[in-house]
């Protein structure tokens, strides 16, 4: 099995690299494990976008006054986490507000249904097993939403517009004149 490692952490750079099918578990290892290619895509954080079950208009609601933190995002400024809101907090205001829009009556849906709307994450934790992040110093800093996730005022659907890498990290930091040793993000 450690022969085999080497072999197939090649086989999942090359694949993820290439975009060519990798070999399936079992060509490279006797037990049964996900593909080499998965593997990859995981361990280099590369995903595929997001699939939102409802097109939240950002745009639209940005436009009405709303900040990323008033509302849907407001445990960013507490801690290490954004969070995405729960049914009840966009019925606050559209219990009353364009309840006749189909989007919004297919989130009052959700509520009726007892259910919560299943938002996908656009940045997710990909990296959380080495590197952690807490929204809360950056916003306390003034660091904009935009600087790490593109304008969003500008989207329908939020997208991955930025990526999120160490370089990408270490250059704002740099620029901020913030923390830059390695304890900073990893544990």
């Amino acid at each position: 099995m450690k022969r085999l490692f080497p072999a197939a952490v090649a086989l999942a750079v090359t694949a993820a690299c290439t975009g060519q099918p990798a070999p399936v578990a079992s060509e490279v290892f006797t037990t049964a494990r996900p593909t080499v290619a998965q593997a990859a895509r995981d361990f280099f954080g590369i995903r595929p976008a997001p699939r939102q079950p409802l097109a939240f208009p950002h745009k639209r609601h940005i436009e009405k006054g709303l900040m990323c933190t008033d509302y849907c995002h407001e445990s960013a400024t507490k801690g290490p986490v954004a969070g995405l809101p729960s049914v009840k907090t966009c019925m606050i205001c559209h219990d009353a507000i364009a309840t006749d829009r189909p989007l919004v009556q297919q989130v009052a849906s959700y509520q009726k249904s007892g259910l919560d709307i299943p938002w996908e994450r656009v940045y997710g934790y990909t990296h959380a097993a080495h590197v952690r992040f807490n929204h809360a110093p950056h916003l306390r800093a003034s660091v904009e939403c935009s600087t790490c996730h593109g304008n969003i005022a500008q989207q329908t659907v939020a997208e991955r517009n930025i990526d999120l890498n160490m370089g990408f990290c270490v250059n704002c930091h740099r620029q901020k004149n913030a923390p830059n040793d390695c304890l900073t993000c990893h544990f």
